[in-house]
């Protein structure tokens, strides 16, 4: 059943459809009657347009002969002519009777003719640029339409050289000149910058960032000066040996006044640091031997002198022929800031087994030997060093084990100490040149008594007045055998404190065969009780062939304790120990011996030496070096210092001295691009002395001729070549051509002269 309710709905609808229907059917009736009854539009013209042409207004009104006049379509027309762009104004049209309908006249005012475009306030664009980007031109009547697109084209440009986001519109105003025709359009390029902040994690105050931004407040900002200022910030991060991790920044949103077109400029900078470190390309060496090198950790601020140092580091352990540096995106992408330092390294050969042969002559030369030998300077990968060799010759033997731990441990603590140990037994027997006590260049034997000849005064030490003997030499001849221990204590990775200690047993002799003599005596025979180095008072040395209060009296041939330590510090700073570019080398060391240790000398030891490298000219270095070594007490004669044409290059002999100084020059340039083939200039010059030598008399006049215990000057100069070998794992072959008092002479050596 319907409930009164629902049949009340129900009549209400079909009395409302009916109402409907009927109040169409009277606007349907009351429009045709209308039509009928409108008058017809007879004619349309149109005035007040000077430029714009009829045959072009016309066509779009509605408003036509023979149509019937009515009040929209009028309406429509007018809305079309503004809408046409080129009018100031549109009137009421006149509308006339005439006999056979309605005469419709439209009335306009036309927009000024276009004589000069001016534009004021365009500092970055130049006006002819903002004018090309226009379609309104000069000669043309100013159309509203195509000004407004002439304004989207400007504010796009502007947009896309870098002012977005900033205003809603960069043309801020308009005036034509309804009397000139002149179109003057006010150009607001960007906001003007009231204040700059810096914000992010920039570690640099701002005080050492303002200044040198282009954003400055009172003048107007882009995105251009964004990307110079971007620029101008890494500029000074370098400068303080930084590197920018994160830039962002601009107008601050929040700050904008388009009251004022101003507003604040924020750029949050953040300093970069270590995300995670990773190692890739060893497959030998293990990641902690790499590790305890490098300075930058994860969490640390990355600066350049660290990861040039960390490159240093790794290329100087010798364990890689090839170092890479490639920063990747850090481990959180929420902190781009945070870098992963990569360091990609080449492994080479570290471990050498060799066995051979060869031949080496000159007065330092071995003659013919044979060598037996492993060395590993990465052994199983772990940085500690071993070499193990043993060398047989007509000259020399060598039995030497030797053991190198760099780091002890693996605490930080513990790795700041170096252990080094070498167990030896080493002899040699070299003949070395003879000279007369003579200022003659040689002497005649004197004559022979009773068929034997007269003993020659001789000595080892060349006065530069007398040249050697020719057709004979001493025989000289060394042993040893002994442990020497080093422990290293680090300061930082470049500087650490030495202390050493090595007990040997030595002996000596030094012998010249009839009818020569060393002066003073010839105590090269065991006669007698064996002299006592710290008592005896016989000045006569034969096992060195000269008599000097400096050398310890020792019998030829008999063994001594020798016992000493060493104490010192060095520094090494040099970018690569092999071939360096920068940096320098120092050290001062300490030797004491004495009977409390168990020695069978007592005298000390004081050697300071010091290198520097300096970059000149384009890729060169100029390699400076100088020593300085000084004794006291009396020294075995092992113990003397040593120089022969490894430091002197343009002599063949070799010089002693109980003290000296050397000074070295060097300019190393490169004249292969990969720097394997470098030329050198050198200059050496070395000052020495056997201290407390007797001088040296001719036994014919009693003249003195000499007097090896004062200062004795060396120079030399040459030229030179050195080449790397990787191929062999040598680093640099040296081949020298140094010219000293005597003349032109070549020497050979492994590494760099210093």
């Amino acid at each position: 059943m319907i409930s009164n309710q629902g049949r009340a709905r129900a009549a209400f609808a079909r009395y409302a459809s009916a109402v409907f229907v009927l109040a169409v059917l009277i606007v349907c009736l009351a429009s045709v009657a209308q039509s009928a009854t409108a008058p017809k539009i007879i004619s349309v013209d149109i005035v007040g347009n000077t430029h714009v042409p009829s045959s072009e207004i016309l066509p779009i009104l509605e408003a036509k002969p023979g149509e019937r006049y009515s009040p929209k379509l009028i309406s429509a027309d007018l809305a079309r002519l503004n809408a046409m762009g080129y009018f100031a104004d549109v009137a009421p049209p006149l509308i006339r009777e005439r006999p056979n309908g309605l005469a419709i006249t439209y009335r306009v005012v036309e927009n000024p003719v276009i004589t000069k475009i001016v534009f004021h306030g365009n500092k970055h664009v130049p006006s002819d640029t903002l004018l090309a980007l226009m379609d309104t031109s000069v000669g043309q009547v100013f159309n509203t339409n195509t000004f407004r697109q002439d304004v989207l084209k400007i504010n796009s440009y502007y947009e896309r050289i870098g002012y977005s986001g900033q205003l809603p519109t960069h043309v801020k105003d308009l005036h034509l000149d309804p009397k000139t025709g002149v179109l003057t359009l006010q150009v607001q390029e960007g906001l003007t910058i009231r204040r700059i902040l810096i914000g992010g994690d920039p570690i640099l105050p701002p005080a050492a960032i303002l200044p040198k931004l282009a954003a400055k407040p009172g003048v107007e900002y882009s995105n251009e000066m964004r990307s110079q200022d971007a620029k101008a910030i890494e500029k000074i991060y370098k400068k303080y040996n930084l590197i920018v991790g994160r830039f962002e920044g601009g107008i601050d949103p929040g700050s904008i006044n388009l009251k004022n077109d101003s507003a604040n400029v924020k750029y949050d900078i953040w300093v970069a640091k270590v995300g995670a470190v990773q190692i890739t390309g060893n497959t030998k060496t293990k990641d902690q031997v790499i590790r305890r090198l490098l300075t930058l950790k994860p969490g640390m601020i990355i600066t350049r002198s660290a990861i040039k140092q960390d490159y240093e580091r790794l290329q100087n352990t010798g364990f890689f022929s090839k170092v890479n540096f490639n920063p990747k995106a850090g481990p959180n992408p929420k902190r781009p800031q945070d870098i992963t330092i990569n360091w990609q390294v080449t492994e080479q050969r570290t471990a050498t087994a060799s066995v051979g042969f060869g031949y080496s002559g000159g007065i330092m030369g071995q003659g013919l030997y044979g060598t037996v030998g492993y060395t590993d300077s990465n052994l199983h990968g772990t940085g500690n060093g071993v070499q193990v060799n043993f060398q047989r010759g007509v000259r020399t033997y060598v039995s030497q084990l030797s053991a190198t731990i760099p780091y002890v441990g693996d605490t930080p603590q513990s790795q700041k100490y170096s252990l080094s140990a070498t167990l030896f037994a080493n002899g040699s027997t070299y003949y070395y040149p003879i000279y007369p006590v003579s200022t003659q260049g040689t002497i005649a034997p004197a004559p022979a008594i009773g068929g034997t000849p007269a003993p020659v005064p001789v000595t080892l030490y060349s006065n530069g007045l007398s040249s050697p003997i020719g057709g004979t030499a001493a025989t000289s001849t060394a042993k040893a055998a002994g442990l020497t221990v080093q422990v290293g204590r680090r300061l930082n990775y470049y500087t650490q404190l030495l202390l050493g200690a090595s007990g040997q047993t030595i002996s000596n002799s030094t012998v010249a065969p009839p009818p020569y003599f060393f002066q003073g005596g010839q105590p090269n025979v065991l006669v007698g009780p064996t002299p006592n180095p710290l008592t005896s008072n016989i000045t006569t040395n034969g096992s060195f062939g000269i008599a000097a209060s400096s050398i310890a009296n020792v019998n030829t041939g008999m063994p001594y304790r020798l016992t000493y330590l060493n104490f010192g510090v060095q520094t090494d700073t040099r970018n690569n120990i092999f071939n360096p570019r920068h940096g320098m080398y120092g050290s001062l060391m300490e030797t004491i011996s004495s009977p409390g240790m168990g020695s069978s000398f007592k005298y000390t030891k004081s050697l300071l030496n010091a290198a520097k490298f300096i970059p000149v000219l384009k890729d060169a270095t100029l390699a400076l070096h100088g020593e300085v070594g000084l004794t006291t007490g009396t020294i075995p004669p092992s113990e003397l210092f040593t120089f022969d044409d490894q430091v002197m290059r343009g002599y063949n002999s070799v010089f002693y001295g109980t003290d000296y100084g050397l000074a070295q020059v060097e300019l190393r340039q490169p004249i292969a691009l990969d720097r394997k083939l470098t030329l050198a200039l050198f200059v050496d010059q070395l000052r020495y002395r056997i201290r407390g030598a007797v001088p040296l008399l001719n036994p014919f006049t009693n003249r003195v001729v000499g007097y090896p215990g004062n200062w004795t000057n060396l120079g030399d100069y040459g030229f030179g070549f050195r080449f790397d070998l990787p191929q062999l794992g040598i680093h640099t072959v040296r081949i020298d051509f140094g010219r000293g008092q005597n003349g032109w002479h070549t020497s050979f050596g492994i590494g760099q002269s210093f």
